[in-house]
């Protein structure tokens, strides 16, 4: 029963179904995923579930973009995006900043943008570089009502199937899930975005080879149909852009759990009750502010130098360490509209030094 005198806004599955246009089965199913909001009481002879509407719609927005954003149709700046005159001029670099602002990502990067433009998705600058008009230009520009027109057009999203085992490749030698084996891998979701050279690293580590499999490897995969074709590939028009061809995690996990034999490292004995181990208090790190931002290849150098390598830690093993965990997720990430705006993911100095000091060997220079 709704409180009598309250202003706040409820919701149900017919309701949902009906706001973001999709059928009752799949806002019963969003309910399920991770993150929906709890539910509030049942209603009814029926035991109607109830949801408060703003947070369901919050989270609609976070996770199904294309089924938020049709729920926004009628509305003038359904994407809140900055008042100015429609004349006003941006720049490509700001146009992307605006677009992930909006969606609630990274910005768009410029390349991706370029591409847009050659697709049509994108209409052609509306001033360049002595075109005679003024004021004059250094950059190829865009009216501000040709960019939010871009910003605001229909979308199209895809997501991958969460049925418990993943996303089922269509490859006729892809092999059946009871075959596929139990693999120690990163936590995730299974719609996240992986590169090629993402998905050689979590492969080595997790199949007990000590290095990351190759790009080369990966792509003779590919070609004998053992890893499913990209889940995403630039200017195709989904949500998020991708600069490069990407897999879903599940279509990763799925070949990374391909039958065949391990590696030494992923064969030993893993101890399942060992206690956890303390973080080194011997390590003299640079001193700074704990809230300091430090990027990927900062962390490396002083994980180096720290830990006595004598050199600092490769970028693709500090990803290797951030897939597995060890290192936590970044603090900052570009687009996230936060102050001082980041170019880059980046790590405060207090999450980067914990990793720094996990426990573990030193090397010989200690």
């Amino acid at each position: 029963m709704i409180p009598a005198g309250t202003d706040r806004e409820y919701t149900n599955y017919d309701k949902m179904a009906a706001r973001y246009k999709v059928d009752r089965t799949t806002a019963a199913r969003w309910s399920r995923e991770e993150g929906f909001p709890e539910l509030l009481y049942t209603a009814g002879q029926g035991s109607l579930q109830i949801y408060d509407e703003n947070d369901v719609d919050d989270w609609v927005r976070e996770n199904h973009f294309g089924s938020w954003f049709q729920s926004q149709r009628d509305k003038k700046n359904p994407l809140n995006l900055p008042k100015g005159g429609p004349r006003d001029l941006l720049a490509l670099r700001r146009i992307g900043e605006l677009e992930g602002r909006a969606l609630n990502r990274p910005a768009t990067p410029t390349a991706t943008l370029r591409t847009y433009v050659s697709k049509g998705i994108l209409p052609p600058a509306d001033r360049t570089p002595d075109d005679g008009l003024q004021p004059k230009v250094t950059e190829p520009m865009w009216f501000r009502e040709t960019a939010y027109a871009y910003i605001s057009r229909p979308r199209r999203t895809r997501r991958a199937e969460n049925t418990g085992e993943g996303r089922r490749s269509t490859s006729e030698q892809s092999p059946d899930a009871g075959q596929l084996l139990k693999l120690d891998l990163p936590a995730g979701e299974p719609g996240d975005l992986l590169t090629l050279r993402e998905i050689g690293e979590i492969d080595g580590e997790a199949r007990g080879r000590g290095k990351a499999t190759t790009i080369s490897t990966l792509k003779n995969y590919q070609s004998r149909k053992l890893l499913a074709k990209p889940d995403r590939l630039p200017g195709d028009d989904l949500e998020p852009a991708v600069e490069e061809p990407m897999w879903f995690r599940s279509t990763a996990y799925r070949f990374i759990r391909r039958p065949g034999r391990l590696g030494a490292a992923a064969r030993a004995p893993r101890a399942s009750s060992e206690a956890p181990q303390e973080l080194r208090e011997d390590l003299e790190l640079p001193k700074g502010a704990d809230t300091d931002l430090l990027s990927l290849e900062e962390i490396g150098v002083i994980d180096g130098e720290a830990r006595g390598r004598g050199k600092a830690a490769s970028v693709p093993s500090m990803r290797t360490h951030l897939y597995n965990g060890s290192l936590a997720k970044p603090d900052r990430m570009p687009g996230d509209g936060l102050e001082p705006a980041v170019e880059e993911p980046m790590w405060f100095r207090s999450t980067a030094y914990r990793f720094i000091r996990r426990p573990g060997k030193l090397g010989g220079a200690r």
